[in-house]
């Protein structure tokens, strides 16, 4: 019997790369790991930009996830005051970027993924902690009994233990600010993010019925408390609607609080059948939110090259030559937006600087259709 690709990672990378490998009658036999006892997600929502849309028409589940979600453009960002710094509606977002953005409820979008992959192919509860190698085969070392695998792809995250295999010691520091997403039962808002005095707040409409928000506050890391709705209503005391709103109309059980940290990139993202992709690879800050889209992209991209070539190690060298300088850039950006986004509130004005047709192409270059490799 011939041995599985093992997938580390039952996520947004993960499944999306299953479903990609599904997509032909002789597909590569995959078994994807995962430590939670069960698929979900508490992300709350997802902005999938037209890269990631391009990424799920590869896969092949583009149009369903269009219909689960919520069309939106870029958006208007304010200062705390209220002040347009910069406001771009879903028919020029959608000109220059080659579509609209969607925005859709994470859990959709992992039953949507996890629809077309193969039944019995999800090994829950079982954690991938390491591997060894001989060429090509590979021991996946786990909690329990090592499975044998043809190859192995670490999409398991942030706290990868594949992508700390590749590279030892894999340094990280906290970026300054932890990030809080939530869903509220509140809609009909136009999508919105204000700044101020180290502070952001943005919300995203899912309907006429809920909204997604995101925010971030200066503060010191590991500071989580019990109600994290009643610390951010004290933090944006005195913020315009739809702040207020949206607190008040959100479970505050359902509010996830992650310190946000700039970890390196690995020096090496392959090693000979291994290779690392979505946030094991290139964990970013979330301010252009293209850490899952950046995901779903490489999940695209290397079930194609899997697709294609009958050696998973030359297919995970070219996909990490790829991919690599592209999604350096856009880490590299995302760092930068959050520092612009964090500097004192007076500061925010330099922002309307910049032309809307400048910044326009800027994001295009991030996450328009052309960043899409095919």
């Amino acid at each position: 019997m011939e041995q599985p690709l093992v997938i580390a990672g039952a996520g947004i990378a993960g499944l999306a790369l299953a479903a990609g490998l599904q997509r032909t009658e002789t597909a590569t036999p995959y078994l994807l790991a995962d430590e939670r006892p069960e698929l979900g997600s508490s992300g709350g929502a997802i902005t999938l930009w037209p890269n990631a849309i391009a990424a799920l028409d590869e896969i092949g589940v583009g149009d369903e996830v269009r219909r689960a979600g919520h069309p939106l453009g870029a958006g208007t960002i304010t200062t705390r005051g209220g002040r347009v710094l910069r406001s771009l509606d879903l028919e020029q977002s959608a000109a220059a970027l080659g579509g609209p953005l969607v925005a859709v409820r994470r859990g959709d979008l992992i039953e949507i993924l996890h629809a077309q992959i193969k039944p019995g192919t999800v090994l829950l509860g079982t954690a991938v902690r390491g591997y060894r190698h001989d060429h090509d085969r590979v021991q996946v070392r786990t909690d329990g009994e090592p499975v044998e695998a043809s190859a192995l792809v670490g999409a398991d995250g942030y706290r990868s233990e594949i992508a700390r295999t590749l590279h030892p010691g894999l340094p990280e520091r906290y970026a300054g600010y932890p990030a809080w997403r939530g869903i509220a039962d509140f809609g009909g808002f136009e999508p919105v993010q204000m700044w101020g005095a180290h502070r952001e707040f943005g919300v995203v409409p899912l309907g006429e019925d809920a909204s997604y928000w995101f925010a971030t506050v200066r503060e010191p890391a590991g500071g989580a408390v019990g109600d994290e709705v009643a610390h951010l209503e004290a933090a944006f005391s005195g913020w315009p609607d739809p702040v207020r709103e949206v607190l008040a109309a959100t479970d505050p059980v359902s509010v996830t609080r992650n310190d946000v940290m700039d970890r390196a990139l690995p020096r090496r993202w392959t090693d000979g059948p291994v290779v690392v992709i979505g946030d094991a690879a290139h964990a970013m800050r979330p301010h252009l939110g293209q850490g899952g889209c950046q995901a779903l992209v490489d999940a695209a991209v290397l079930a194609r090259l899997l697709r294609q070539t009958r050696s998973p190690a030359a297919a995970f060298t070219a996909f990490e030559s790829l991919r690599r300088g592209p999604v350096t850039r856009v880490v590299g950006l995302s760092r930068a937006a959050g520092r612009a986004i964090n500097v004192p509130s007076g500061l925010h004005q330099f922002a309307r600087l910049m032309p809307d047709a400048l910044m326009l192409r800027t994001l295009a270059k991030v996450g328009g259709t052309g960043a899409f490799p095919w």
